[in-house]
């Protein structure tokens, strides 16, 4: 009995001391979330704008970027972009990226300087089209996160070289407009490239999709998985829809302000 009381207490204690590790464990996550919070809350800019009538704020773009204090000037940071496209955004000069540098697409990365230089050079992307074009406009230097960088890209290229072991088929695609961006340290080195971003699906010949993916679909040749091919919505989605649509046909319209009464 003695032995039974003795193990009972240890097993006690043993639970209680857990318990209170655990209990301390938490009291330490949640103070990490706080300063984590707190951090997030911090970095977040207070805005200069004009506020919309409801949901937004037109933001003073000048007035933003310049109290951001960058080393850089936002003509400096767009004319770095533009020369790093040149060079086929950093592929044939990696001397411009950070250490640290970083690729990501929807679908794939991020990858680290060395991933993304194999990946790149491991396609043979300009072999298989010779003339493609990346048509690259609309710069903007982001007045939210300093040192980032904007730009719009509509690809169009033609398979005149044969792609994955198979010949030309000649057939030209165009890609939806697209989002891509490069931020920088302040010594002038990239630190992130990202691209694939379609912002318009309804636009070009690849059902919306973007990137490399976007490209051997348009062509005929769509990679062999979902992501490479454009997306579908599920069969609950389009039912929600279907379902939304029949019963607004039995709601009383809202009346718009300004309407004609006559």
């Amino acid at each position: 009995a003695a032995t039974g009381k003795a193990f009972g207490v240890s097993a006690l204690g043993r639970a209680s001391s857990t318990a209170k590790k655990n209990t301390q464990s938490m009291n330490a996550a949640d103070t990490s979330t706080i300063e984590d919070d707190a951090v997030q809350m911090a970095s977040i800019p207070e805005l200069i704008g004009e506020k919309c009538d409801r949901g937004g704020t037109i933001l003073d773009e000048k007035a933003m970027i310049k109290r951001q204090n960058f080393p850089i000037s936002p003509n400096e940071l767009i004319q770095k972009t533009k020369y790093a496209l040149k060079k086929d955004s950093g592929v044939l000069e990696p001397s411009i990226w950070a250490d640290e540098f970083q690729f990501c697409a929807p679908y794939v990365g991020p990858l680290s300087k060395e991933e993304f230089l194999n990946a790149a050079n491991g396609f043979g992307i300009y072999d298989s089209f010779p003339d493609f074009d990346n048509r690259y406009s609309n710069f903007s230097v982001d007045p939210l996160e300093p040192g980032r960088v904007w730009f719009f890209v509509r690809l169009i290229a033609t398979n005149t070289g044969g792609l994955f072991g198979k010949a030309p088929n000649n057939k030209t695609v165009q890609l939806p407009p697209q989002v891509y961006s490069m931020k920088f340290r302040e010594d002038g080195k990239i630190t992130e490239l990202t691209v694939g971003y379609a912002v318009d699906r309804r636009q070009g010949d690849t059902g919306g999709l973007g990137g490399m993916f976007g490209l051997f679909y348009g062509v005929g040749q769509p990679l062999p998985f979902p992501e490479g091919k454009p997306y579908k919505l599920s069969w609950q989605f389009r039912l929600l829809n279907a379902i939304g649509n029949f019963l607004t046909k039995f709601q009383k319209k809202p009346e718009v302000e300004g309407d004609d009464k006559q």
